[in-house]
């Protein structure tokens, strides 16, 4: 029987100190929040990082550390992030995205036709280099490799379903500096206007068929679900049908076994519509909380638009899962269990299906420091299990 109100993360976990700084000093503060975290979450391999001799991985200065110690230092970071997913109680969990460096700036530096441009802030990872699309995409071998082994890795180091999140190819057209597919055009004479709009749609499938699909279908040969993150979705509201066509593109030649999932956030949803219903996606993982209250449930307390994306879904007949976001990644201020349930409750009366309503947080935590992220994620777990409960489950 279909679980009610899975429970699942949508994608990155803040990288502690000790993972981003590997080449930095010793730091005794360092080595404490490893030794604390590891033994918080059972961690049999915080003992590499830090022990009583003195000899761990983190107390040596980041300047003598191999290449091996510091990918090691990645691993066993991927390890702390499963443990605390899986602690929490979490049905679908992941790396927390400890091995790459940024959602744009890891994808980019692993695909064919991309050279790098300025440098954008963005969160924990600092700084990260925007792309200029310089020739024809592809997934670089290397790249293809990174994926699998990732999947592998966390597959071998937890008992719960894995599931892999992706960077989506409107989203990587859009935070890009498009200039082949541009060029292409402008070759052929096409007038101005029609450059810019072709050149971004033939770039959104460029990345979709050659970049996303190789590895969807490599992920999907390994795992019950695979995630496509698309922050960027409505961007341009006159564009829902070609970011359709993409999303499509990337699960192309995937087996319906496998759940296709997409994360939208910080969108205009509303404007998807009518054109989400031509898409393959078997769920949709939702922003739904921002900024609403952490202790009290009340409609107008969340976006109307999110609220009216979910009677759109029913209004074109769309049979597909939603995660409803629960947990603001924007605040420190910790969600009752209580108001997750309801939540939950609210947005399945709206849908009028609780067995297609999943619940995560509205975005990756990242934003949030361990304790925080852990806290919200304990509670919207077991906010989860107050929902059964309301239908004997």
């Amino acid at each position: 029987m279909k679980k009610l109100f899975l429970t699942q993360e949508i994608g990155s976990l803040q990288r502690p100190i000790w993972r981003q700084k590997l080449d930095a000093p010793a730091s005794k503060a360092w080595v404490n929040d490893a030794i604390v975290w590891g033994e918080r979450l059972g961690v049999e391999e915080r003992f590499e990082l830090a022990n009583p001799q003195g000899k761990g991985i983190l107390q040596k200065d980041g300047k003598t550390r191999s290449v091996e110690e510091k990918r090691r230092i990645i691993d066993i970071a991927s390890i702390y992030a499963i443990r605390l997913l899986e602690l929490a109680g979490l049905d679908r969990v992941f790396n927390g995205e400890q091995p790459r460096t940024e959602m744009y700036d890891f994808l980019a530096i692993n695909t064919d036709g991309i050279e790098a441009a300025g440098v954008l802030n963005a969160f924990d990872a600092n700084y990260f280099k925007k792309g200029v699309v310089a020739g024809p995409l592809s997934i670089k071998p290397q790249g293809l490799s990174f994926f699998v082994e990732e999947l592998g890795f966390v597959k071998r180091n937890s008992r719960k379903t894995a599931k892999p999140c992706l960077t989506g190819p409107y989203t990587m057209a859009d935070w890009s500096y498009i200039e082949h597919h541009r060029k292409l055009l402008e070759e052929k004479g096409e007038p101005s206007q029609q450059v810019i709009s072709g050149a971004r749609r033939d770039a959104v499938l460029d990345f979709a068929k050659n970049v996303l699909n190789p590895i969807v279908r490599e992920l999907a040969k390994e795992v019950e679900v695979v995630q496509i993150d698309e922050p960027a979705a409505s961007t341009n509201e006159q564009e829902s049908a070609l970011f359709v066509e993409a999303i499509n593109a990337c699960f192309e030649g995937v087996p319906s076994s496998v759940e296709k999932a997409v994360h939208l956030c910080y969108s205009d949803y509303p404007a998807l519509f009518p054109a989400l219903a031509d898409c393959v996606a078997d769920s949709y993982l939702i922003e739904f909380t921002n900024h609403a209250s952490p202790t009290s449930f009340k409609p107008d307390q969340v976006s109307p638009e999110t609220f009216r994306a979910l009677e759109l879904f029913k209004e074109y007949g769309l049979k597909a899962n939603v995660g409803v976001g629960v947990l603001d990644i924007h605040s420190d201020l910790i969600e009752t269990p209580g108001v997750v349930r309801d939540r939950l409750l609210y947005a399945a009366k709206v849908l009028g299906d609780p067995a297609r309503i999943q619940a995560n947080p509205d975005c990756g935590l990242r934003t949030r420091q361990w304790h925080v992220a852990f806290a919200k994620l304990c509670n919207m777990c077991e906010g989860a299990a107050l929902a059964r409960a309301e239908f004997g489950d």
